[in-house]
């Protein structure tokens, strides 16, 4: 009787090839998984800290508009003027122009139209380059 083959025997622990694969892409997902984690929480602080900027200009801007506010009141205007020692007083009655509304849109836009012919109608020589 012949002997047996030695080199047909398997020595050793066989592990198959489907678990393999399951735990490769188990083991994927899971490092996926941490991945995303890490760049969600990045972007988080990241998204925080512009927040905060945000807010910080956004009250900078209310306090530059208020500032300018406070000047361009009548009140801050005569203090501006006082402070810098200039004196102003009111026109007189004959350098003050008034402006008067129309009495309908149709009179002004005939007022209007009439001015703009006028304006069209200037003879002028055109030259192009």
């Amino acid at each position: 009787m012949a002997g047996k083959n030695r080199k047909k025997k398997t020595a050793g622990f066989v592990f198959p090839l489907p678990v393999a694969g399951v735990l490769v892409a188990l083991v994927v997902m899971l490092l996926l998984y941490v991945w995303l984690d890490a760049r969600v929480q990045s972007l988080g602080t990241r998204i925080k800290s512009l927040e905060q900027q945000q807010a910080e200009i956004d009250k900078r801007y209310d306090t530059e508009l208020w500032k300018w506010e406070t000047l361009k009141s009548p009140s801050g205007i005569e203090k501006m003027l006082n402070q810098n020692k200039i004196v102003m007083v009111w026109p007189a009655e004959a350098n003050i122009v008034r402006l008067q509304e129309p009495d309908s849109i149709v009179e002004f836009s005939q007022r209007v139209e009439g001015q703009l012919v006028q304006l069209s109608r200037r003879s002028r020589s055109m030259a192009n380059d």
